[in-house]
């Protein structure tokens, strides 16, 4: 990602603008100079010497006017760049696929964002740096006029002064960089005591152990880094603030005695020094900017690479974020039969170095079938759910529906065929599907009925919500309930009854599945429950990726209790 390249293309003005306000600041800057130096000097403007206050107070609002104006168009550029940013990697979290997202995890596209927020300061960070160097050139420009040797000495002084100041500024960086790695170990382990605090409270050993060689030992680590740190900074801060009199002290002290200055010339030194404090703050708190500023772009890169956009036209050209996206005409009016052929997939676990394989898959299932996918753990019935429900795409053979071939085209269209309750199934915060979950929705509380919630489950009116905070079992019928009112043709079940007290999960095979088939669904439940098999239309059995067996319900007797 090439930043100065986007902002060109964000705004063709922005370093015309750029070079404006460091021209325009750098005069005006300087003649304030010359005009503060003459005063003091009680001399007067060559060109306005009945008009001094005059002259003055016009330079001040010209500065004001201009530095105001191309700040404000900074702000909103910046505004701008922000949100088309993160808009883009919306655009391409709405349209990733699993695979991409999986590979990312959380913490990346949050980090994502904030690296954002770094590279969206910068072109304030370009116009104070441009007006500080220029400043700082026009300053020297002015020395130089002035004495030629006493310029070349003060230059040499402050850049040795500068030199040594981030020499022991790197110091204090690796610190910083040791110090917060320490911060993430800690509050890695809080975490973990935070999450499993039944385990460590049950444990003496799991408790001591957490507290003394890791809580206890990361913070007295932290504290004494932090003291060691902050000393160094301080030291580094009085370096830096004490060799601005460093530099003043030679040109009241040395320069006169080595270059013979007069005490005009002397005071003019002076007065461009003290000018020359803050464009010199500025450009030096840049150096650390401009590593954040890289480190951002390195991390933006990768994670555009990473997180493949899937947005596609049909002629597969792809669409600018923030465009709607064009899908192919659904040519999928219902559903009445799903085929996999030759489907295969390939899933490489870079932790453990191994390779599991999914196929060839071959089978069909038919409108109002009640399918149950069975299999020990790392069979292959999650990665075919997935594949099912369109979230991963098969390395090689095609999926089906009603004898058309299922490609990037439709895609969307098919899994807008498919309700999904995932074994991790989350529970929004808000209601994205736009129900009307109030108490007048008969359906919503014939569904509710049949969950068996009436006295449970509470609406949240303001927001059009069911209430959240309930057992992992409960969280799941209500999951049932949102599927429900979904009406969805396909329905895919992973382990829903696992964390069902026995008598709802009897009342899940013999009622609810014989309710959903009733209403057209065509279900398909990942399940280990052998003792309900006799409920399913069918059975389909993996083993090490591969369907072992495909049986109908009569020969379902051959199922073992994998």
């Amino acid at each position: 990602m090439d930043f100065l390249k986007v902002l060109f293309m964000r705004s063709k003005y922005f370093y015309v603008f750029l070079v404006f306000l460091g021209i325009v600041n750098g005069f005006l800057n300087t003649a304030l100079l010359i005009f503060i130096n003459s005063t003091i000097n009680k001399g007067t403007m060559p060109f306005a010497a009945q008009y001094n206050w005059m002259v003055f107070l016009l330079l001040m609002t010209v500065s004001l006017i201009v530095t105001r104006t191309f700040q404000s168009y900074v702000i909103h550029l910046t505004s701008d760049i922000n949100y088309d940013f993160e808009t883009t990697i919306l655009t391409r979290l709405r349209h990733a696929s699993l695979q991409d997202f999986e590979k990312l995890g959380n913490e990346k596209v949050f980090t994502a964002m904030g690296d954002l927020r770094v590279l969206s300061n910068l072109p304030e960070v370009l116009m104070n740096a441009i007006n500080a160097f220029v400043i700082i050139l026009c300053c020297f420009s002015y020395l130089f006029i002035i004495s030629v040797w006493g310029a070349l000495a003060v230059l040499s002084v402050m850049l040795m002064l500068l030199t040594f100041y981030i020499v022991r500024n790197k110091g204090v960086e690796e610190k910083l960089n040791q110090l917060r790695t320490l911060t993430n170990d800690y509050y890695r382990y809080l975490n973990d005591l935070l999450h499993g605090f039944k385990q460590f409270r049950i444990s003496t050993v799991r408790k001591n152990n957490i507290y003394q060689y890791f809580l206890e030992k990361t913070l007295k680590q932290g504290k004494s880094l932090r003291l060691s740190t902050n000393i160094k900074y301080m030291n580094n801060e009085l370096t830096g603030s004490y060799s601005w009199y460093i530099v003043l002290g030679c040109i009241m002290f040395a320069l006169p005695k080595i270059f013979h200055l007069e005490g005009t010339e002397v005071s003019a030194f002076l007065i461009a020094i003290l000018f020359l404090m803050g464009p010199v703050a500025v450009l030096i708190t840049l150096i650390p900017t401009y590593t954040n500023v890289k480190i951002a772009v390195t991390r933006l890169d990768t994670f555009s690479k990473t997180i493949r956009s899937q947005i596609r036209e049909e002629a597969g050209a792809p669409v600018e974020a923030g465009a709607p996206v064009v899908e192919s005409e659904s040519t999928f009016a219902s559903f009445l039969e799903l085929s996999f052929h030759d489907v295969c997939y390939k899933y490489a676990n870079p932790a453990s170095q191994s390779t599991f394989e999914l196929g060839p898959v071959n089978l069909k299932i038919g409108r109002g079938e009640v399918v149950f996918v069975t299999g020990g753990n790392g069979s292959g019935k999650s990665t075919f759910v997935n594949l099912l429900a369109g979230l991963y795409r098969p390395a090689s053979g095609y999926l089906a529906l009603n004898g058309e071939r299922i490609h990037e085209g439709n895609y969307s269209q098919y899994c807008d065929l498919i309700s999904v309750i995932f074994t991790d199934h989350y529970l929004c915060s808000e209601n994205y599907n736009d129900f009307v979950l109030s108490e007048e929705n008969e359906q919503l509380r014939s569904c509710i009925e049949l969950m068996q919630l009436e006295q449970i489950v509470k609406f949240d009116k303001e927001r059009n919500t069911l209430q959240r905070n309930l057992s992992k079992g409960q969280q799941k019928r209500v999951a049932m309930i949102y599927t429900l009112l979904e009406n969805k043709e396909i329905l895919v079940l992973d382990e829903w009854a696992a964390e069902q007290d026995p008598a709802f999960r009897s009342y899940f095979y013999r009622t609810l599945l014989p309710y959903c088939k009733d209403q057209g669904k065509t279900i398909i439940v990942i399940t280990h429950d052998d003792a309900y098999f006799e409920y399913a239309d069918r059975i389909i059995k993996f083993d090490y990726g591969k369907i072992a067996f495909d049986k109908k319900i009569l020969d379902a007797s051959l199922v073992g209790g994998g």
